[in-house]
C-alpha cells in the first residue's frame, strides 16, 4: 500500500453490498486467473510477423490485413469498432485535464506510478528478462511520454487519430515482447505467470490513471469529481484499445479504488530488482528536461508521493533540503491550480495548448532529432 490511509482502507474491507461485489470481482483468486490470460487478438498477429519498432508492427499488420485478412483484419476491426459505452464528448474534459497538467503528470508518473509499480515484482520482471533493467531508461520514459502526449492531442482517442493509432502500436509492442519471452529461458512461467498478462495490463492502466490522479492531488492540483470521472472514463477506453478485457475496466471511481487496493495487495513484493529499477529510473532522469531536477530532489518527490512504507521498502531516502524543496513546490502548485480555476475557459484552453506545445519540444529533444529512430513514428 502506498499510504497509511490506503492500508487502513484495505484492512476495513467492503463496507456495503456493492463493495462486496467488487471486492470479490478483484479477489486474489480471480486475479490469479487473469494472470493466465494475455491478449489473443494481438498475440496471433505478433506470432506471424518479425519484431520491429511499434509503428513498423502496425504497418505490417495493416499490410497483411489488406493482402490476406484473417488475424490481422480481426485485430484492426476490433480496434476500430467503438464500443457502445464510448462517448467522446464525455471524455473530452478528461483529455483536457491530462493535457493541462501534462508536465506534472510526467513528474507523478516518473516519481510515483512507475516507482510504485516496480515494487510489484512479477510484472516488473519483464524489464529484467528483456535486458532493460538499467538500459535505455530515459529513452523508455520519453517514449512513454510520447504515447501520453499523442493520446491527448486534438483528436484524442478517436479512431483514425494519432492517439488511437499510438495505442494500437503500444498494444502490438506488448504482444511482440510476449512473443520474445515465449519459451525464453529468461522467463519463469511457474514463478511469474504469463508475461504482460491481463492483471499486469490492468495494473498499467491504474498507473496512468488512478496513481497519477492521486499524485496530482497530493501535489496540490485541484481536481473536481466531474473532472476525475472524465479522466477515469478517458483511460477506460484507452485500456480497451490496449487490449485490457472489459471485465477489468472499472466503471466508477469507487470500483477503481477497490481494484487498486486488491491488485496492489496481490502483487506488492519489492525485491532488490525493484530498488534497482526505481533508482535507475530516477538517476537517469535527473537533471534532464522537462524538470531538470537533481537526483536528490527526485528521490524526495518519490518518497513524498509513494509514502514512507513503500519508500522504506525500496530504500528511497533524500536530504532534508530536498524534502523542503518538495514542500515549496507543492505550495506553488496549489496556488497555480487555484489561479487556473479562476480563468475563463478560453484562457484555460490557451494554457492547455501552450503546455502541449512545450511538451512536444521536450519530447523532440529527449527522443532525438531523427523521427526514423523514434518508437512511434509521429508526435502530436
Amino acid at each position: 500500500m502506498a499510504t497509511p490511509q490506503e492500508l487502513a482502507r484495505f484492512q476495513r474491507g467492503p463496507q456495503n453490498p456493492q463493495e462486496r461485489v467488487w471486492w470479490d470481482r478483484y479477489s486474489h483468486k480471480n486475479l490469479d486467473r487473469w494472470r493466465q490470460i494475455q491478449d489473443p487478438l494481438a498475440d496471433r498477429c505478433a506470432a506471424q510477423i518479425k519484431f520491429t519498432r511499434p509503428s513498423g508492427l502496425l504497418e505490417e499488420v495493416e499490410r497483411r490485413a489488406a493482402s490476406e485478412g484473417g488475424d490481422f483484419q480481426a485485430f484492426l476491426d476490433h480496434c476500430h469498432a467503438v464500443p457502445h459505452w464510448v462517448d467522446f464528448e464525455e471524455m473530452e474534459l478528461g483529455r483536457r485535464m491530462y493535457r493541462r497538467n501534462g508536465a506534472l503528470q510526467g513528474l507523478v508518473l516518473m516519481c510515483s506510478s512507475l516507482v510504485e509499480g516496480y515494487a510489484h515484482n512479477k510484472p516488473s520482471q519483464v524489464l529484467v528478462a528483456t535486458g532493460r533493467l538499467q538500459k535505455d531508461v530515459s529513452r523508455r520514459i520519453y517514449e512513454t511520454g510520447q504515447m501520453l502526449h499523442n493520446i491527448v492531442g486534438d483528436d484524442g482517442l478517436r479512431p483514425g487519430g494519432l492517439g488511437h493509432r499510438t495505442l494500437m502500436e503500444v498494444r502490438l509492442l506488448h504482444a511482440a515482447v510476449r512473443q520474445f519471452l515465449r519459451n525464453n529461458p529468461r522467463w519463469d512461467v511457474e514463478k511469474y505467470d504469463m508475461p504482460i498478462n491481463q492483471e499486469d495490463m490492468a495494473g498499467t492502466i491504474l498507473e496512468f490513471d488512478f496513481m497519477v490522479v492521486r499524485g496530482l492531488k497530493r501535489l496540490g492540483v485541484n481536481i473536481s469529481r466531474r473532472e476525475h470521472e472524465s479522466m477515469h472514463y478517458f483511460w477506460r477506453y484507452a485500456g480497451y484499445l490496449l487490449g485490457v478485457d472489459e471485465s477489468l475496466l472499472t466503471t466508477t471511481l469507487e470500483e477503481q479504488e477497490i481494484m487498486a487496493l486488491q491488485l496492489t495487495s496481490h502483487l506488492y513484493d519489492p525485491t532488490p530488482d525493484s530498488e534497482s529499477l526505481a533508482k535507475a529510473l530516477l538517476k537517469d532522469m535527473s537533471n534532464k528536461a522537462p524538470f531538470n531536477l537533481s537526483y536528490d530532489v527526485l528521490l524526495a518527490f518519490s518518497r513524498y508521493l509513494i509514502g514512507d512504507k513503500v519508500a522504506d521498502d525500496l530504500n528511497i531516502y533524500s536530504s532534508v533540503s530536498a524534502g523542503t524543496a518538495v514542500r515549496v513546490v507543492k505550495t506553488a502548485i496549489r496556488a497555480a491550480s487555484f489561479g487556473m480555476r479562476m480563468l475563463p475557459d478560453p484562457a484555460k484552453r490557451a494554457v492547455e495548448g501552450l503546455n502541449h506545445t512545450l511538451g512536444r519540444r521536450t519530447l523532440q529533444a529527449g527522443l532525438g532529432g531523427n523521427p526514423a529512430r523514434w518508437g512511434f513514428k509521429a508526435l502530436a
